[in-house]
């Protein structure tokens, strides 16, 4: 009887060794000829925040001022890139708003944003980041992680801060597209 046990412990220690992930999907080289291709925007999101910075008795005292968060739907663009480093976006989406004062009521905010835009990227293929150069039109501008890319799925995501006098605004967008 013990000798069964130590079999049965044994196939069922190979079958769990043995039974790896086998719905990860395949790896794919970052490259512009891979990266290449016409894209749907299926979500774009930004969170910010707001602060101020005072001075109380000599002293730097950092006021949230305010935060927001940005969510798209309904989109209808074209994003293209192409092998030589060019990107261009074309159409229409529904940007919902929605802001919060330190002080005060949220406000929520819908526009249609038109989008007409182009330019160049180029890719760190080393920390998995494109930078989009904009020279005509205003869409997706700077430097984004690539969080995910793989035959049909690319996310970016952004990081920035900027600073104007005692204000500084903290910024994170998340974009997903699927290949066409």
């Amino acid at each position: 009887m013990k000798f069964s046990k130590v079999i049965i412990i044994l196939i069922i220690s190979v079958l769990v060794v043995n039974c790896d992930n086998d719905s990860k999907e395949p790896t794919i080289v970052l490259s512009n000829s891979n990266i290449a291709g016409s894209y749907s925007i299926t979500s774009l999101n930004t969170e910010m925040k707001v602060t101020s910075v005072t001075q109380v008795g000599g002293v730097s005292v950092p006021l949230d001022v305010a935060t927001a968060s940005s969510n798209g739907d309904t989109f209808q663009i074209d994003f293209q890139l192409e092998e030589n480093g060019s990107f261009k976006a074309i159409g229409q989406f529904r940007m919902i708003s929605k802001v919060t004062p330190a002080i005060g009521n949220p406000e929520t905010e819908t526009v249609i944003l038109d989008v007409d835009a182009s330019g160049t990227f180029d890719l760190d293929t080393t920390n998995n980041t494109i930078q989009l150069n904009v020279s005509f039109g205003d869409f997706l501008s700077g430097t984004f992680n690539i969080n995910t890319f793989n035959e049909t799925v690319l996310v970016l995501y952004q990081e920035t801060e900027e600073t104007e006098d005692p204000i500084t605004t903290e910024m994170e967008t998340t974009i997903r597209f699927v290949r066409n």
